[in-house]
Order: structure tokens, then sequence, then C-alpha cells
């Protein structure tokens, strides 16, 4: 389990090699506020929540009915009752909206692709929330630095810096792979 953990957390991280939340990521690094801590916890408990109950629809209903086809659908329709019950919790509570749809849906409907039991879907839900939420201060640190390199007066495109940090990323994680060097491959 703990290898399924670090595979997508790291190696293969759902912003960076299956480019969820990239364009979120950029935006949420220009705008790093007090607001993202509740951003990220209702990431968290929207993904988690809809991973696992589209799951158990999934193999209770869909299957024994032949109609496994239908899973993006179903996932969406849980995950929008959830993820609205989530976000007027948080407007009335805290008065902040969230409003986060194209990530967390695309990790749901990663982790149930690539699952086969609930744990399983859970882990790999949790993994790529950690791997969007841990790129998020690189990427940040990253902008800042190539922000204060640049002489005042200088007009840079913040995204740029951030887009290729990404490209660097992604390609330190993937360069010990070198099976294409290999002749009989």
């Amino acid at each position: 389990m703990i290898d399924l953990i670090f595979y997508y957390v790291f190696y293969c991280s759902a912003v960076l090699f299956y480019g969820i939340g990239m364009n979120r990521e950029t935006v949420l690094i220009s705008s790093i506020d007090k607001n993202l801590f509740q951003f990220i916890i209702k990431c968290y408990i929207a993904t988690l929540c809809s991973s696992a109950l589209s799951w158990l629809a999934v193999m209770n209903l869909l299957v024994p009915a032949n109609l496994i086809e239908l899973y993006p659908l179903l996932a969406l329709l849980i995950f929008i009752v959830i993820a609205v019950f989530i976000e007027m919790l948080m407007r009335i509570t805290t008065g902040f909206k969230t409003s986060e749809f194209a990530v967390s849906y695309l990790i749901v409907l990663l982790a149930l692709n690539e699952s086969t039991s609930i744990i399983e879907v859970l882990v790999i839900t949790a993994s790529c929330m950690t791997a969007f939420v841990i790129l998020l201060p690189v990427l940040f640190a990253l902008q800042r630095r190539s922000i204060i390199a640049h002489p005042h007066g200088t007009k840079i495109d913040e995204k740029m810096p951030v887009m290729f940090a990404m490209a660097m990323i992604l390609l330190c994680l993937a360069v010990w792979n070198v099976s294409w060097l290999s002749e009989g491959v």
C-alpha cells in the first residue's frame, strides 16, 4: 500500500503526469492566502467521499446490471451532490466560497479507473490530492524566486517560470527511466 501512495504522490504525480489541475496550480500560487487551507480541506473531503460512494455505487449498481460504461455519469452525479452539500456547509459556517470542480472530479475518475478495491480508491484519491497540495508551495517558491531574480521594471509573464519549473520537476522525476536507450527495446 505504501508503494501505491508514493507512486501517486511523487513518481506518477497527478498534476505533472496526468495534467490534473495544472492550470489550477498556476492560479492558486498567484493567490495564496489564508483561504487556501479551507479550499484544500473541502477538496479532500469532497474527493474522498465522492470516490468511496462512487465505487460502492458502481460495484453494487452498475456491475450487476452490466452498465459499467456509465460510471463517469454516476460518479459525476455523486460528486455534484457531495460538492454542493460541502459548499453550502462551508458558506454557512465560514462564509468562504470554495467552488472547485475540475480537479476534484478528475481525481475521482482517476481513482475509479486505477483501483480494484475501496481501500485503493481512497489511497489513490488521497495521494493525488496530496500531490496537488505538495506542489503548491514548491511552485510558489519558484515563482517568487523568478520574480526576485528579474530587475525592477522588467515585465515578465508570471506563469512562464512556473510552467518551466513544472517541466523541470517532471523531467527530474522521469529521468531515471532510460529504457529507451537500450537497443533491445
